[in-house]
């Protein structure tokens, strides 16, 4: 299990499914845990396609997804995503360079309030902004589901 900072050696994310370069998730993340801050670096590939040359809206929620969540984890251990919100604002042409930015706005109890946007990389253009949150280890969910039923 992952403590605050980290993430356990046998995590596995979902954005590397898509094994081919070039072809899916093209990305770098840049962690600065003293100001619970996260930049990700992106570049959408051929296989996130939605409408013919843009990325899937779903691709776009999935990195914003795995932004704030990863940025919650270095707060909080390991979390899960309990709300996400996207505003699209610009549709993103595949290939685009990204920046995506996901930053811990606060906590109440074991809850992390997360926000971020997605923009060009030369900054003049948001395509999308996100706020989330993000609470319960895992561990807590399971149990917690399987007690009640």
């Amino acid at each position: 299990r992952a403590t605050r900072g980290q993430l356990s050696e046998d995590t596995r994310l979902f954005l590397r499914a898509i094994e081919a370069a070039g072809a899916g998730f093209e990305f770098a993340m840049f962690l600065n845990a003293t100001e619970r801050r996260l930049l990700c670096l992106l570049q959408p590939g051929p296989y996130l396609e939605g409408h013919p040359g843009l990325a899937h809206g779903g691709a776009i929620a999935t990195i914003i997804d795995a932004t704030l969540g990863i940025c919650a984890m270095a707060v909080g251990g390991n979390v899960v995503t309990a709300n996400l919100s996207i505003d699209y604002l610009v549709p993103v042409p595949l290939g685009t360079v990204l920046l995506v930015e996901g930053h811990t706005e606060r906590t109440e109890g074991r809850k992390l309030f997360v926000g971020g946007h997605v923009r060009s990389a030369d900054g003049d253009t948001v395509h999308a902004r996100a706020t989330g949150e993000d609470g319960d280890t895992i561990g807590d969910t399971l149990e917690g589901a399987t007690s009640s039923l």
